[in-house]
């Protein structure tokens, strides 16, 4: 789950949620999170998906260290989580991992 260029926002307050998912303060600690990417965190059951990024009302597609945003998230309840938890990007659930092509020599 921990890759060094793996997107990571340090969670500072969840509010707004509801069983799907709801809206976070974030601030960027890592790698660079963008719209449509998966995260999970430590004690966090399942994944959610980054679905909008806002920095002062404003919609971006992505964030740097060491900006903060208002993030909205979906997927599951954002209850589990607490001031101080790190979401760490991860691959799409169900997603296929690219593997190395083996050529067969002539």
């Amino acid at each position: 789950m921990d890759v060094p260029e793996a997107g990571r926002l340090q969670v500072y307050h969840a509010f707004d949620h509801g069983p799907d998912g709801g809206v976070c303060v974030v601030r960027c600690v890592g790698g660079r999170p963008r719209v449509g990417q998966f995260f999970a965190a430590k004690g966090l059951t399942g994944t959610l998906r980054l679905d909008r990024i806002e920095q002062y009302d404003v919609p971006v597609t992505s964030l740097v260290p060491p900006h903060s945003a208002k993030v909205h998230l979906s997927g599951g309840p954002l209850v589990q989580l607490r001031y101080g938890d790190v979401l760490v990007s991860v691959p799409e659930p169900g997603g296929t991992a690219a593997l190395p092509v083996r050529v067969a020599p002539d």
